[in-house]
């Protein structure tokens, strides 16, 4: 049951277990995007005295689950998982309202589906316990391993309520399987999704017997309050998934108390179309682009923002199809007016620095709404004024980099700053092996995953995949925020106990390993069974 709102159909906050009136220094109204429409519920944003109440019950929550073994982790992950599946209909229809993301496929096929898999994935990893990575130096009595950090913070993007949400995403489900309480702050975006969520997550507390503070959400906070709660000493670390301002200015906020922040902000995850690619399939390729860039708007931190070809008669000839297939696209509905207006400022910004528009570049009409837009510049423009046209357009949008030359193609990729994942379209005939080995050697320095003969959205949430990149995509350069148990060590740090006795160990590192712990140890180390 969703928790009522107070007189003034302010909506309430989670602290310690329970639904309560926030002290809020202001409110917001969240927007159907459709319309432009403000919906009926009022959030707050929470002063500073519910943060801080919020942290201190944190801080008991981590001292208690610090005791807690990984199998009191599935199994409340586990359940929550169940609990969130039965309430899949109402959370699929709040987050349509609130974001204009489709029902079908996108939220009830995809991204519900992936985000419950992801929850069942952290299960596994916390009851496993491979993640602690622990090694033992038995004759030096010397043993090590990954333990959680304390009170995670969770500030969630507009663009996945589900997979990335203040209390379902990746982040959330990390933090809690590396034994660490949340403190989730809601995305004003989809606020009622975090929300009932939240009621499912207090329920699955009470039910597996969790501290009740270890799932706690506010809906807003200011942003001076949020610089301050990521540098605030009782928080381990942060978990911020968004854009490269508030990305950068949390992050230096963090670093300057040495408070631990994992930041992703999107790139523009650049594509290579060699020659040979385009000469056996270009028409198919510029439907996979179309479908990319406009794929739910082209609201994706993965969305191809720069592609670069060779204007031959194959690179026209592609060209040609592409721009067909965009126009044929018309407008989109973007997740809020604030992201239509950073759209269109992004695309001014680009036109203004030489960039032509060949489809689309503006407004559509109603709430909300953009043109499917590609944009064209050549590889001498590209490096005349890189800093202004090496822009990420977030939306529906993409810039091709048209050059005479494979050696100018390569020029024109030098400015490219880090990105979250990059791709290369090859030849099957094998003719462009040389030029794919050269593109794959600069892409390598500059992504965190590489991809061939596919475009960089979408990606399976499996525990070899890498999501986070070099900065300024994200930071730190090595973190993945996708891919148990890998991404549960971003919440996490390693303790060594020098000499302990077996007693005072914790059970991961005592000479007989805990049941059902896949390590065994050889010569004083432990290694996977």
């Amino acid at each position: 049951m969703t928790p009522a709102a107070n007189s003034l159909n302010t909506q309430p906050v989670l602290i310690d277990g329970r639904w309560r009136a926030p002290v809020a220094s202001d409110t917001f109204r969240a927007i159907d995007p459709t319309t432009g429409a403000s919906q009926e519920a009022v959030w707050p944003v929470s002063a500073w005295s519910d943060v801080d109440a919020a942290l201190v019950a944190a801080v008991a929550a981590a001292a208690e689950l610090a005791k807690v073994p990984g199998e009191k982790l599935a199994l409340f992950l586990e359940r929550y998982a169940e609990r969130l599946a039965l309430q899949s209909d109402q959370l699929i229809a709040i987050a349509h309202a609130q974001t204009a993301l489709a029902i079908k496929p996108r939220l009830s096929d995809i991204e519900l589906p992936r985000t419950l898999d992801q929850l069942r994935q952290a299960a596994t990893a916390a009851r496993e316990g491979s993640w602690r990575l622990p090694v033992i130096d038995r004759p030096r009595n010397i043993r090590a391993a990954a333990f959680g950090l304390g009170p995670v913070v969770v500030l969630p993007p507009a663009n996945f309520p589900f997979a990335y949400g203040a209390v379902t995403g990746g982040d959330f489900a990390a933090a809690i399987a590396a034994g660490n309480p949340v403190l989730a702050k809601a995305h004003p975006g989809h606020p009622g999704v975090s929300q009932l969520a939240a009621v499912e997550a207090l329920a699955a507390l009470q039910e597996t017997g969790l501290p009740p503070a270890t799932v706690q959400l506010l809906h807003g906070i200011s942003p001076s309050d949020g610089e301050r709660l990521v540098a605030d000493l009782r928080v381990g670390a942060t978990g911020f998934t968004g854009g490269h301002a508030a990305g950068q200015r949390l992050s230096a906020a963090a670093a300057a108390s040495g408070r631990v922040i994992w930041v992703e902000m999107g790139s523009l995850n650049p594509v290579v179309l060699l020659p040979s690619a385009l000469a056996e399939r270009g028409p198919e390729i510029a439907g996979e682009l179309v479908a990319s860039v406009t794929g739910s708007a082209g609201q994706f931190c993965t969305k191809p923002g720069v592609v670069f070809f060779i204007d031959d008669a194959a690179g026209l000839s592609f060209l040609r199809s592409l721009t067909e297939r965009f126009a044929a696209v018309g407008p989109q509905v973007l997740l809020s007016p604030l992201g239509q207006s950073r759209l269109v400022a992004a695309v001014e910004s680009l036109k203004a620095a030489g960039a032509r528009v060949v489809v689309g570049g503006a407004a559509g009409a109603g709430s909300c709404r953009y043109l499917g837009t590609l944009l064209e510049v050549t590889a001498a423009e590209l490096l005349a004024n890189p800093e202004a046209l090496l822009v990420e357009a977030f939306g529906n949008a993409t810039v091709l980099v048209r050059c005479a030359t494979f050696d100018e193609l390569t020029r024109g990729m030098m400015p490219l700053q880090g990105a979250l994942a990059g791709s290369v379209y090859c030849g099957t005939s094998g003719r462009d092996d040389v030029q794919a080995a050269t593109i794959i050697a600069h892409l390598l320095s500059r992504v965190g995953r590489l991809i061939e003969n596919r475009m960089p959205t979408g990606l399976a949430v499996s525990p070899a995949m890498q999501h986070g990149g070099p900065w300024p995509s994200a930071s730190p350069p090595f973190f993945s925020a996708v891919g148990m148990p890998w991404s549960l060590l971003r919440f996490a740090r390693r303790i060594c106990y020098d000499g302990l006795s077996q007693q005072r160990l914790p059970e991961c590192l005592r000479d007989q390993p805990p049941v059902g712990q896949p390590w065994r140890s050889i010569d004083g180390a432990w290694t996977r069974s």
